[in-house]
């Protein structure tokens, strides 16, 4: 659960919503469409293809995001 946490915080801005399922993740894009997936590799891919934008691991606002609590 704290992994999905974290990954949802690192997903903030592309309109994708993250949690915990089972052993994996349930991945939810903005308009509804929902994918489980088992694990970080394919998280990362979901989120690509249901989210609006890729998350920028280089941009400023997305370091402080996850350098915060």
């Amino acid at each position: 659960m704290a992994l999905a946490r974290i990954a949802a915080r690192a997903a903030t801005g592309t309109g994708v919503g993250i949690a915990a399922w089972g052993q994996g993740f349930r991945v939810t894009g903005p308009t509804g469409r929902t994918e489980l997936v088992a694990d970080l590799g394919a998280l990362w891919a979901a989120v690509d293809r249901l989210g609006r934008s890729a998350p920028d691991p280089l941009d400023e606002a997305f370091l402080r995001r996850m350098d915060g609590p």
